[in-house]
């Protein structure tokens, strides 16, 4: 590839950052534009396969500086935890170029690059750009137009982090962790030990998640805005903004609800407005993932329940296929057919892929409205 041409990600997140240091690994020179300033919020407990990480991004997460992981029949680790250490090896990666508050208001192809418009109305080409922007990706937008936002699945869940010490009874779980899934009526339970925030991943020390699955609070993200009459997702109950009166509801139910070994921390977790929050889940059966010198890698490009598992798993998976076909790229070779060659790489696997989780999704809502 010629040294004068750049990669550029829209989204510095797991999946972006993933992607900037397969490229990095394989010498090509990278830009990251993220919206924000660098954050350490997201999502709690993510399963991470650390010889995959070390393969596609060329820094080994099982030495020093390692990865904290509970290891369990899979690992676990934080999603703190892993954007820290994919943004610590993107400050020390040569090739790599970070902007952060670059707020992305649209992008579009221009057959020979890409014209990317920011909010504040400034405009920048590039040769080429892929989309790590989550699920309510700018990119995707572009790249189907005919069907560019995740639908709604039906349900939420309900997250919660609290630390081990805090607890008044010892967490009766094995030493080594794990994650534990419970069904009772039509609600499910997933709740994991994780490293502390030092990183410990010894008993007592740890931290504990949980998420709660719940197809009965439609009505309630529509008054609180987060939920359109089209069934498209505009919002999430965020940490410190779910009221009183939510929290002391899901309270009572986890009483009736949820057995003796996870209970004390649940209701932790709900009592406290800092640690409680409420995602609703979305899903998006792409029909495409590259458009032109255009491409979408992760939650931009499939969204799927968390039930799966496979979230991380398969944005990482994208990134490093993309890095692959990106760094092969032949002499006079244009992205635009590199990226068609991702697309038809990737594109069978990640449909069936969210067929399944849509087919997960249907079956746990027919057990919650039986």
């Amino acid at each position: 590839m010629a040294s004068d041409e750049e990669i550029t990600i829209i989204g510095g997140s797991l999946a972006g950052l993933t992607l900037a240091l397969a490229c990095a690994a394989s010498g090509l020179r990278v830009r990251v534009l993220e919206q924000s300033e660098g954050h350490a919020s997201g999502g709690d407990s993510l399963t991470v396969d650390l010889a995959l990480l070390a393969a596609t991004t060329g820094y080994d997460p099982r030495v020093s500086p390692a990865l904290p992981v509970v290891p369990a029949y899979r690992d676990l680790t934080t999603w703190p935890a892993l954007y820290g250490w994919l943004r610590d090896r993107v400050n020390e990666a040569p090739g790599i170029v970070l902007e952060g508050g670059r707020r992305v208001s649209s992008v579009s192809d221009l057959d020979d690059s890409v014209q990317i418009t920011f909010a504040d109305g400034h405009q920048q080409t590039a040769p080429v750009v892929t989309g790590a922007d989550g699920y309510r990706s700018v990119v995707r937008r572009a790249i189907s137009p005919e069907a560019p936002f995740a639908k709604y699945a039906g349900y939420l869940v309900w997250r919660g982090l609290v630390e081990e010490q805090a607890l008044q009874n010892p967490v009766s779980w094995p030493s080594d962790g794990g994650l534990w899934i419970e069904f009772v009526g039509s609600y499910r339970l997933v709740a994991a030990t994780l490293p502390g925030r030092d990183g410990s991943v010894q008993p007592g020390q740890r931290q504990i998640t949980f998420a709660w699955f719940d197809a009965h609070q439609d009505e309630l993200l529509r008054r609180t805005g987060c939920l359109t009459a089209e069934g498209h997702i505009v919002g999430t109950l965020a940490r410190g903004m779910i009221d009183d009166s939510v929290r002391s509801a899901l309270a009572k139910r986890a009483h009736t609800i949820w057995p003796e070994r996870w209970r004390e921390a649940v209701l932790a977790g709900i009592r406290s407005p800092k640690t409680l929050s409420g995602s609703p889940i979305a899903e998006y059966l792409p029909q495409r993932l590259a458009r032109g010198n255009m491409a979408i890698i992760g939650d931009a490009a499939h969204v799927i329940t968390p039930m799966t598992g496979r979230g991380l798993l398969t944005g990482m998976e994208d990134a490093s296929t993309l890095a692959h076909l990106l760094a092969r790229r032949s002499p006079g070779e244009t992205f635009a057919t590199v990226l068609a060659r991702y697309e038809q790489a990737r594109l069978p696997f990640i449909r069936g892929l969210v067929k399944h989780s849509m087919n997960i999704s249907s079956e746990y809502l027919k057990l919650a409205r039986a």
